[in-house]
């Protein structure tokens, strides 16, 4: 009995020092990577642009139809 009352008391001390030293430890992670240099963004040719634009408009499209016919099939049920 004498050792579990030391034990249970420090518990929490050694479980708080932990957490600390794992933030302290992530934000060691976190500086060194912002230290390192960004490798360079290159601009897209404005052919591959278009496209990629165009194929953003057409999932939008689809996205919106079924989202209207998922609206509508909802309504006809009476749940909205």
């Amino acid at each position: 009995m004498s050792v579990l009352v030391p034990l249970v008391v420090a518990t929490p001390f050694f479980f708080a020092g932990w957490i600390v030293h794992r933030v302290l430890e992530h934000r060691a992670r976190m500086t060194q990577l912002h230290a390192l240099p960004q490798p360079p963004r290159h601009a897209l040719p404005e052919a591959d642009r278009a496209a990629l634009e165009q194929r953003i408009a057409n999932l939008e499209a689809i996205v919106c139809s079924e989202e209207f016919a998922f609206s509508r099939e909802l309504e006809d049920r009476g749940a909205a």
